[in-house]
């Protein structure tokens, strides 16, 4: 219901208090991601290019074999299928 628990009986300077808090508390986790960011940058920043380039190769192999495997079953399917309605001919 509008208006009930704990938010209703808050008055609005806690309120105010309580959004800025949480504003600031993000403000400073932001700020540390930032600042790590480039310190993991500066200090691996290379190897983890080649670790990307890696794991984006993989994943580009993979999705090629997916992709092989799906047309491979489709094909298969349509081969199936093709049989199937040929021997339902052949038995009429």
């Amino acid at each position: 219901m509008h208006g009930s628990g704990k938010m209703g009986s808050m008055d609005p300077f806690e309120m105010v208090m309580a959004m800025w808090y949480k504003a600031s508390f993000a403000a400073y986790s932001e700020l540390m991601i930032e600042k790590l960011k480039k310190r993991i940058e500066a200090a691996n920043g290379p190897v983890m290019d080649k670790v990307a380039d890696a794991l984006t190769e993989s994943m580009d192999k993979e999705w090629q074999a997916m992709i092989q495997k799906s047309s491979a079953k489709k094909e298969l399917h349509e081969k199936l299928a093709k049989i199937f309605s040929e021997a339902q001919l052949k038995q009429k």
